[in-house]
């Protein structure tokens, strides 16, 4: 669901992480001591460009029940420049402590999990959403087809009642 909460969520998470790493790069701990809060933060990046996948192109009932699309995807324009701006300092920081060959396998890692990722979380939360449109459009036919009935033979019974 496209909110400002759960991006708002994402970029904590990945801001924690981001100082997290900071902090134990510039204490000169290996790269495999920091791996956990690499993942972590690379996991709310991979959560912050799928909010903003959404809010580009966010679905008629998102546009209808969640407020200002334009909003969250403002909101998610910033989200996805302050993560570039740390993948950046990140890139600098793990090139100049470790050497290239270190940020070439944390992208590598990287992409892994984005991949898991995607067909994990994301998948089931699209199926998801679809499952919600489809009960809400059913719901809303249904109360459609039930009023024209009710105007229908209101039209045509109520006449013979009173007579």
């Amino acid at each position: 669901m496209l909110d400002p909460v759960t991006l708002s969520a994402a970029v904590s998470a990945a801001n924690v992480a981001y100082n997290g790493i900071k902090k134990a790069i510039q204490v000169s701990r290996d790269v495999e001591d920091v791996t956990g809060q690499i993942g972590k933060w690379m996991t709310a990046c991979s959560d912050v460009d799928n909010i903003n996948k959404r809010a580009s192109n966010p679905s008629h009932m998102d546009r209808i029940f969640n407020g200002s699309v334009e909003e969250v995807a403002l909101q998610s324009f910033a989200a996805k420049k302050k993560i570039q701006k740390q993948r950046e300092e990140l890139k600098n920081f793990i090139t100049a402590h470790y050497g290239l060959t270190a940020w070439e396998q944390i992208l590598r890692e990287e992409g892994k999990i984005r991949k898991a990722r995607q067909e994990a979380v994301y998948a089931r939360e699209e199926r998801m959403k679809e499952i919600r449109d489809f009960i809400a459009i059913l719901i809303a036919t249904l109360v459609g087809a039930g009023a024209v009935i009710i105007i229908v033979w209101l039209i045509f019974a109520a006449p013979a009642i009173t007579e």
